[in-house]
């Protein structure tokens, strides 16, 4: 079985639903301090990783590599502007025609206040607006920050529609906050017509993505890797249409997973889940979307047409309205079809010899 080449990849539209703006490392590079390799790969960031596991291993790799290292001084506009057209203008040269960024940093939030983030991602998007990348802004509740502090940031989403906000993002530590704390923020945005993601089923059962499809009236899920443990779950997923925002190198990454020929992507795939492939923390883990997909692809021999399926799915759940995620979806189909035709692969899914 092969696998589809990297030439198809290079030339397929892409469409990105789960990637977060704040990685310390993109502040680190903005300002001269280094940063170009991915923490992970860097043992001393993480003293003892053995030691944490699940929720507390994310949060002790993610304090760890911005802890001082970050200062506050560095959250400006300006900044702001900077990392979100270099995020941008990174998306279109892999061929990402829409994408949706998230936003939730504390510090960010409370220095610049949300509307003056979301004015200054703005900004910055201006600039980038020649590359041709269409975007969406998602704005992350944090359940550690407890529901008050959701109720605030889901207003100030509601009032800033005008910048680009299409969504909601409830994150952080399943286990020890239940959705249910969340409800009454979470249905202020869905009634106010933003869109409805939850991270869920990444370090806890299935449970935790139950409870966001019925308690929040979630339409995505972040990761949900873990609803390949209840077949009735995946039914009601696939019934439902709702749909994960897989991250399979960020799963590798913090241990979810023992590999990547081990992610439940294919067994979810066939169990009629809409499934999308995102890079989660790009800068962080060190693999832009063009990456995850050759990796993913190589791995667990995804062939042209799985991949173009992977993209349409992206495509449709999109916090967009009908007639921009058709458009989306045929854009991505009309242009994957002339890349298959041009000879990119043999019939047996491998790279072909140009003549």
């Amino acid at each position: 079985m092969g696998h589809a080449s990297s030439a198809f990849i290079a030339a397929l539209p892409k469409v990105e639903l789960h990637l977060h703006l704040e990685t310390s490392l993109r502040l680190r590079r903005l300002l001269g301090r280094g940063g170009d390799g991915p923490p992970l790969e860097r043992p001393h960031l993480i003293a003892d990783p053995a030691r944490f596991v699940g929720y507390d291993r994310l949060r002790r790799l993610r304090y760890a590599s911005r802890a001082g290292l970050i200062p506050d001084a560095a959250y400006t506009p300006a900044n702001i502007a900077a990392i979100t057209t270099e995020l941008l203008e990174e998306a279109a040269a892999q061929g990402v025609r829409y994408l949706e960024i998230r936003v939730g940093g504390r510090r960010a939030f409370s220095l610049l206040g949300v509307r003056g983030m979301l004015e200054a991602m703005g900004e910055g998007a201006a600039r980038a607006r020649a590359a041709g990348v269409r975007h969406g802004v998602i704005v992350t509740l944090v359940r550690e920050r407890g529901p008050e502090e959701a109720e605030r940031l889901v207003a100030d989403a509601v009032r800033s529609r005008d910048a680009f906000v299409v969504g909601v993002d409830l994150a952080g530590d399943e286990e020890n906050y239940q959705p249910a704390m969340f409800a009454s923020a979470i249905g202020r945005a869905r009634d106010a017509g933003l869109g409805v993601t939850v991270h869920a089923g990444e370090f806890s059962g299935p449970a935790g993505i139950w409870t966001a499809v019925y308690q929040l009236g979630a339409t995505r899920i972040g990761h949900g890797i873990r609803a390949v443990d209840d077949p009735a779950l995946l039914e009601r997923l696939r019934d439902r249409g709702v749909t994960l925002e897989l991250c399979p190198t960020s799963n590798v990454r913090l241990g979810l997973v023992g590999g990547l020929a081990a992610h439940p992507l294919r067994r979810l795939m066939a169990a009629g889940v809409p499934v999308t492939l995102n890079s989660d923390d790009p800068v962080l883990l060190g693999v832009p979307l063009a990456r995850e997909l050759a990796a993913v692809a190589r791995v667990l021999e995804l062939e042209e047409p799985t991949l173009v399926e992977l993209m349409a799915a992206a495509a449709r759940a999109a916090f967009q309205p009908a007639e921009v995620r058709e458009a989306l979806e045929a854009e991505v189909r009309a242009a994957a079809a002339p890349a298959a035709r041009s000879g990119a692969t043999s019939p047996g899914g491998s790279p072909s010899r140009a003549p």
